[in-house]
């Protein structure tokens, strides 16, 4: 057998362990200074993008093509967006850390509980690597809200719109041109919720139902973002 299926036991116990991991990651930060938890927001983020380097020079090895390979889906943006959040200040600061939080983090999330990597064995390189380095996609825009350094406000609400505006329409290009399918603009991965959203939609109308769920997803977080910053002031 050389795939998984996803939450099979070993992905369900992986989950868990990451879950774990964060809480215990998360408390440790919310105790040291705010000089070290940058310090180390910057080391994981260099972490995570030599994690990518790695594996893209692995799969190249094995005669993959660097085409392929390329850090360019959703969660894997939060590479350069956390990088850019870690070693900026202030409002440009606040900015990529709020678009790392409620756009690219739930995207990390969903490639961990839908992995599209599970056509290798789980304990292969490619499937431990790739949850580690989303492990650290999670953990490093959760580090940033723990620490106070976004403020997420529903008049930042156009903040993702204007990235994706900016990122969507090379990418879809690129995809077009090099029959790639990155951000999974051109169709939906196998057994996931993009892929119930294209049967809900049908193919013509796949990309329009890829906008509602985001929107979705983001008036979700907003809600529960500035509920709990109303409930934390009263207390």
């Amino acid at each position: 057998m050389n795939e998984f299926e996803h939450f099979c036991t070993e992905h369900i116990v992986m989950l868990i362990s990451i879950a774990v991991i964060i809480t215990a990651g998360l408390l440790i930060v919310r105790k040291v200074s705010d000089r070290k938890a940058m310090y180390a927001a910057r080391i994981l983020s260099v972490v995570v993008l030599l994690g990518e380097i790695i594996q893209d020079i692995l799969l190249i090895s094995e005669g993959g093509n660097l085409i392929d390979f390329l850090p360019l889906h959703l969660c894997n943006l939060g590479i350069f967006v956390n990088l850019a959040a870690s070693f900026s200040r202030g409002r440009i600061q606040s900015f990529f850390a709020e678009i790392g939080i409620v756009l690219l983090m739930p995207g990390a999330v969903g490639a961990l509980l839908f992995p599209d990597w599970n056509y290798r064995p789980f304990w292969s390189y490619l499937p431990l690597l790739c949850f580690f380095t989303h492990s650290l996609l999670v953990f490093i825009p959760l580090l940033f809200l723990v620490r106070k350094k976004a403020h997420i406000s529903f008049r930042h609400f156009w903040y993702s719109y204007l990235f994706l505006l900016i990122v969507v329409p090379p990418v879809y290009l690129l995809n077009q041109h090099a029959d790639v399918n990155y951000m999974f603009l051109m169709f939906p991965p196998k057994s996931s919720p993009l892929e119930w959203i294209c049967n809900f939609t049908g193919e013509k109308f796949y990309l329009c139902g890829l906008l509602v769920l985001i929107t979705a997803i983001l008036l979700f977080e907003y809600v529960v973002y500035v509920a709990i910053r109303k409930v934390s002031k009263r207390q």
